[in-house]
């Protein structure tokens, strides 16, 4: 426990040595002061013990889950437990955060301790993967009357969570893409072409199922329709490339364009798993980092999660020929390729053009590339000034050569998604069921 001078004592203790000045001036102020001053003592040791006997009685913990999810607003709980006394007690409860969080303000403030047990709720959102240490909690109280004195307990709670690629964003697409509803959550049922061969399991009928699937059998017991749902008998591999260069440092509403990659790929990993496809994995900037053999066993998804997780960006320019000599000794079976990443200018995807054809003649490759939305707030903005027109002028050449980028792409046969960052895992889902669903290879 520690004591802590309120602001009352200083202005009680500079009344009194105004008293003293005066009694120079008329005496009796001396016994006056001296009186004050004894006054102020009691009243002070009064309150140190009144305090002391509060906060004994007083626990407090903190709830925090050992795995936190980058990017998610989640919440830390707060156990308050204020035992036998009913007292109008005013409480400050302070934590020490981890420092990536750049929290400075106190969890709850100045706010009254009521008697028996109190739940406290704060919002926290992780901006970068890794481990976050938490510090102590320490708990001031105070009493209105006569409000000298603030006491504080510390409790001793140092823990070190994780913060994961985003396995909420991976539950919450999970749940989208095998719902009834999902086309509600910008999800696209794209026709299927042809007939599957390899049945899987029956299941309720949906809009866009086939009909000649319907089970009469089970429609029949369960007293509504229910079709018969098939799967090619091939699996296919799909792996992700994720682009670790310094094009992907670039940060979109706190978060890096390599964390909206990380936490894409953990979904769609998962999505590609519950499809019975192969899963895999290559990171890269000028050099090699991760690579995971696609593969469809229970595990894989825990795997590429440990992978990603580690992942960081640098300020080296991705070597995009290095990346082709990898695939082409690594993937040895046709697969499908996400490339995830982000060519600025036309200049360096030109460069780099021949080895995306290269790997596209040999895989079915979907690059992915991100519009930069800030730009584009700049593009329609009013101009006033000089300097106005030539940031309007750069967010239009900047957005145009975009565009370009992705229109020569797919004159030579890559498919390309341009997307927002926000709308990151949305867009590559929809890509990846279309290519299901026309059985492109």
């Amino acid at each position: 426990m520690q004591l802590y001078f309120r602001n009352r004592v200083y202005t009680s203790l500079g009344f009194i040595v105004g008293l003293f000045v005066l009694s120079y001036v008329v005496s009796w102020l001396y016994y006056v002061a001296w009186m004050v001053l004894l006054l102020l003592f009691v009243l002070g040791l009064f309150e140190f013990f009144r305090l002391k006997k509060y906060l004994s009685n007083i626990s407090f913990s903190r709830n925090v889950h050992d795995k936190l999810a980058l990017g998610d607003l989640q919440r830390i709980n707060y156990h308050l437990r204020n035992e036998n006394y009913s007292a109008n007690i005013t409480a400050s409860l302070v934590d020490e955060f981890p420092y990536q969080f750049q929290y400075r303000t106190p969890v709850k403030a100045d706010f009254i301790l009521e008697e028996n047990a109190s739940e406290i709720e704060y919002p926290a959102q992780p901006l970068e993967r890794g481990v976050y240490e938490f510090g102590d909690i320490h708990l001031f109280i105070k009493v209105s009357f006569p409000g000298l004195l603030e006491m504080r307990k510390t409790k001793s709670s140092k823990k070190e969570v994780a913060v994961l690629p985003s396995f909420i964003q991976m539950k919450k697409y999970d749940l989208m893409i095998f719902s009834k509803t999902a086309q509600y959550a910008g999800i696209r049922r794209v026709r299927e072409l042809g007939e599957s061969d390899e049945f899987e399991h029956i299941k309720p009928y949906v809009s866009g199922d086939n009909i000649k699937s319907i089970n009469w059998r089970a429609t029949s017991r369960k007293g509504e329709l229910m079709v018969n749902r098939y799967e090619n008998s091939k699996s296919q591999m799909v792996y992700i490339l994720v682009d670790k260069g310094r094009s992907m440092k670039m940060p979109f509403e706190g978060l890096t364009l390599l964390d909206y990659a990380i936490n894409t790929t953990l979904v769609l990993s998962n999505v590609v798993l519950k499809k019975y496809d192969k899963a895999g994995l290559v990171t890269f900037s000028d050099r090699i980092g991760s690579i995971l053999t696609a593969e469809s066993h229970a595990h894989q998804l825990q795997k590429i999660n440990q992978h990603l997780y580690k992942q960081q960006t640098d300020f080296n320019e991705s070597n995009i020929e290095l990346l082709y000599q990898v695939v082409l000794n690594k993937i040895t079976r046709r697969s499908i390729l996400f490339m995830i990443t982000n060519f600025e200018t036309l200049e360096d995807f030109r460069r780099n053009l021949n080895y995306l054809r290269a790997i596209n003649k040999k895989h079915l490759l979907i690059v992915i590339m991100f519009v930069n939305t800030e730009l584009d707030d700049v593009k329609y903005r009013e101009t006033n000034y000089v300097y106005d027109v030539y940031f309007k002028t750069f967010a239009q050449k900047y957005a145009y050569d975009k565009e370009k980028i992705a229109k020569e792409m797919r004159s030579h046969g890559i498919q390309v998604v341009l997307t927002k960052p926000e709308n990151l895992s949305i867009n590559v889902l929809n890509k990846y069921l279309e290519i299901k669903a026309r059985r492109m290879r």
